[in-house]
């Protein structure tokens, strides 16, 4: 067993994207911050990593280079496919962020960010479970069971995932996805292939829609999801689709039982409300376990990095106070800065995600709305808008500035899919 601390200024639970951003974001602005990580290492992540701009952008706040994204695979938009229509279009053009995606496995990055917090100063300690937290005599959480003892904090991050520790008994809601990986010689496509609706190899239409995501180290990675936070749809549902939707693909992406390389995994996104407040007693949530997944496109790189640099803020803030009022103040306002930087239209998103799955409306979305290039720049722009403006971007003075919302951009590609 790992030796672990038994204390530290900021303890942060899960070592994924959202929980290694906030170490690093800390560390580099001098917070003593200890990471505990429940399992030994990240190789046992699948699938793939699909940034957008928008998540590219946090990487680059965070002060990741070029030199460390090196080797990851570059995308240049989105392409729908439905009802036998395509259309590609480029990456929405908005200043202050790039103009391109990113994409490499999901260990890679999980260790990506994990070596770079360790970088900039952070303690990690793998194989660790972190049990329920412990409070004072006044409630307030002061610190963190683990399985190798209590470790003392000032404040906590919970980047423990959809089944948080600090939201521990709640049932978690949201949309359900499954990936698997493959083979496949259209591993170097630049474009994040999104299909709005499925059928089988017979022609019958599927429940759900579909994505194909090429890795450019001879992978792609596919999957199935179901959008509906009170969806009743379960993975092994999905992964039964995703088996059927195969069967129908174009040959030339040679997606089938036998070019696959790993199992069907999958899991429910947190796409739904937050179980509680995001900040609350001394533990601020970040990604996953503050729900801030995009409910319409099932995304949640970019909010789960923009969460953590935010939750970073908040906590670097707080505790340059003297005063525990001030502090605390400080402290709970991460809700409302989080609620803006992600934007009002989650309620929204979260109705539309209602309906998005429902075979009336992908039919009429696959027959109306794509073959109109200005309406579907128009969604991919809302689906991928940065934080808006006024929003910091960093924890020191060096790295804030502001980051406007998107632009559309002309399409590349469109026509009736043939291929």
């Amino acid at each position: 067993m790992s030796f672990v601390p038994d204390a530290a200024g900021v303890v942060v639970i899960g070592a994924g994207p959202a929980g290694s951003a906030a170490a690093a974001h800390l560390s580099a602005a001098g917070c003593d911050v200890l990471v505990l990580e429940r399992t030994p290492d990240a190789s046992d992540r699948t699938g793939a990593a699909a940034l957008t701009p928008a998540a590219v952008r946090e990487l680059e706040v965070l002060g990741l280079g070029e030199a460390d994204t090196a080797g990851w695979h570059r995308t240049t938009g989105v392409r729908f496919v439905g009802g036998g229509m395509r259309l590609a279009l480029a990456w929405p053009d908005a200043s202050g962020r790039p103009a391109h995606g990113l994409v490499t496995s999901r260990s890679v990055l999980d260790e990506t960010l994990v070596s770079y917090a360790v970088r900039s100063g952070a303690r990690v300690v793998r194989g660790t479970e972190v049990t329920g937290l412990t409070r004072d005599a006044a409630g307030r959480v002061d610190g963190v069971a683990t399985s190798g003892g209590a470790v003392r904090a000032d404040l906590v991050i919970d980047a423990s995932g959809a089944t948080s520790v600090s939201h521990e008994g709640t049932t978690s809601r949201g949309a359900v996805a499954v990936t698997a990986d493959f083979e496949s010689p259209r591993h170097t496509d630049d474009h994040v292939e999104s299909w709005l609706r499925l059928s089988a190899g017979d022609g019958a239409q599927l429940p759900g829609h579909g994505w194909i995501v090429g890795r450019g180290d001879g992978h792609v990675s596919v999957g199935v999801g179901a959008l509906a936070d009170d969806t009743t749809a379960t993975p092994d549902a999905c992964a039964g689709v995703l088996r059927q939707w195969l069967t129908a693909l174009p040959a030339n992406w040679q997606l089938t039982e036998s070019t696959m390389t790993g199992p069907v995994s999958g899991a429910r996104l947190s796409t739904g409300r937050p179980a509680s407040p995001r900040y609350a007693d001394g533990v601020l949530a970040v990604g996953d376990a503050a729900a801030v997944a995009n409910p319409v496109t099932g995304e949640g790189l970019a909010a789960a990095l923009t969460s953590a640099r935010l939750a970073a803020v908040t906590v670097a803030r707080a505790l340059g106070h003297p005063g525990e009022e001030q502090r605390e103040a400080e402290l709970t306002a991460y809700d409302a800065v989080l609620a803006r930087a992600l934007g009002g239209h989650r309620t929204l998103g979260r109705a539309v995600a209602r309906l998005a799955d429902r075979p009336l409306v992908t039919r009429l979305a696959t027959t109306w709305a794509l073959p109109h290039e200005p309406l579907m720049s128009f969604v991919l722009t809302r689906a991928t808008a940065p934080a808006p403006a006024h929003v910091e971007t960093g924890v020191t003075p060096s790295t804030m500035g502001p980051v406007t919302r998107a632009a559309a951009h002309p399409g590349t590609e469109r026509g009736v899919d043939q291929r």
